[in-house]
């Protein structure tokens, strides 16, 4: 061993020598002090740590998102006046008119007043192949629809007691004649399949369907396997009919031919048949075929459904001149109105007409508040007959 070795070794002893020393005379135990280190360590970490959570908190600033209020539903509000006029019925005399213009020239206006106008037509208008005819079955010619469409007519009714008068090329005529001017019609129908495309009448959101009956055709009717159809009172037709359109419309209108002829009160199969249709859902019934005027009545059920029934308009433009109320006529309607879904009709209203026989020798229709010098009767006695709850004009 050099001897710069063995100084370094003699150091190195001297140094252990002091450690011991150290060690035993204060009673240290090195494994204790690194034990202690050791939680010193720890214990400044936890320090930290408190000091960092118990420091307030600094909160984001919270930034509020501006909400737009939602909008109001939109409530859509729609409203009609809805009407029908009474018996077109074309006796000989009027069937050779070759222009029906000036007959309707006065009340024209009137007719086109209205949103949607119905009219029976009750003579056949086949004229252009059956000879003109009157009472007891006839023929009338086809200008007569295109001239009440251009006055204002918007749909004929042709379930009535001369439908067949002419058989079953006669109705087939009609059918022509119609589809020749565009002219809608219900109450009678070319096949099964016409019968089943239900007449539905859209105004905006207001829906309406129409359905026609007759209590029958003269005793005539049409051959075994007849593609026609003419729809009878039958009572569990009419309410299946009734009921299936119910849920697609607002409303439910009916034009009814029916009752006594030449009586100004309703009868008991009216009235009967009116509670079947009352039960059913109807909500409007026109009726026609006493040729004079007859009551207006709201009739309600027990489950509160409410029907408003003209029983007879009367003639609009007929000459029965052996009896004379029958040339006093006139035009019902109402109001129907529809908000959200909620529907109302309301506002029962009769324009009162007259036919009269000009100096000219030409039958025209006069509204009878305009001629009541002239007329058979007056607005007191058609105010009588319908009764209170409806408005006369």
């Amino acid at each position: 061993m050099s001897r710069l070795n063995k100084i370094l070794f003699g150091f190195w002893i001297l140094s252990l020598a002091a450690l011991v020393f150290v060690v035993v005379a204060f009673g240290i135990d090195p494994i204790e002090m690194e034990r202690k280190d050791v939680k010193n360590t720890v214990a400044i970490i936890e320090t930290h740590e408190n000091f960092v959570s118990e420091s307030p908190k600094v909160e984001e600033p919270v930034v509020k998102k501006m909400v737009e209020p939602e909008p109001d539903p939109v409530i859509v509000k729609d409203s009609i006046r809805f009407a029908m006029l009474g018996d077109v019925l074309l006796h000989l005399r009027l069937a050779q008119y070759k222009d029906f213009s000036s007959s309707f020239a006065t009340v024209t206006p009137l007719m086109q007043s209205y949103d949607y106008l119905l009219a029976n037509q009750e003579s056949p208008p086949v004229g252009n192949k059956y000879a003109l005819s009157g009472y007891p079955k006839f023929s009338s010619p086809p200008h007569i629809i295109r001239d009440l469409q251009n006055a204002g007519v918007d749909m004929v009714n042709l379930a009535n007691n001369h439908t067949v008068d002419k058989g079953e090329g006669g109705i087939r005529t009609i059918f022509e004649n119609l589809a020749k001017y565009n002219m809608p019609y219900a109450g009678a129908y070319k096949s099964k399949e016409d019968a089943s495309a239900q007449r539905i009448l859209e105004f905006g959101s207001i829906k309406i369907g129409v359905l026609g009956y007759t209590y029958g055709t003269n005793g005539l009717y049409l051959p075994k396997g007849s593609p026609f159809i003419v729809n009878y009172i039958q009572e569990e037709k009419m309410t299946a009919d009734i009921k299936a359109l119910r849920g697609l419309v607002d409303v439910v209108v009916v034009s009814m031919h029916w009752g006594p002829e030449y009586t100004v009160s309703e009868s008991d199969y009216q009235r009967h048949h009116a509670k079947v249709l009352n039960k059913a859902g109807a909500d409007i019934i026109f009726g026609s075929h006493p040729h004079v005027l007859q009551p207006y009545k709201k009739i309600k059920n027990d489950a509160g459904h409410e029907t408003h029934v003209f029983y007879s308009l009367g003639n609009y433009f007929s000459t029965i001149l052996t009896v004379p109320n029958t040339m006093v006529g006139g035009i019902g309607s109402f109001e129907i109105t529809k908000e959200g879904e909620t529907v109302t009709i309301g506002k029962p209203q009769f324009d009162a007409t007259a036919t009269l026989l000009d100096k000219d020798g030409v039958y025209r229709v006069y509204p009878l508040a305009d001629v009541e010098a002239r007329a058979v009767q007056n607005l007191g006695w058609v105010k009588k007959v319908l009764g209170e709850g409806v408005t006369v004009h």
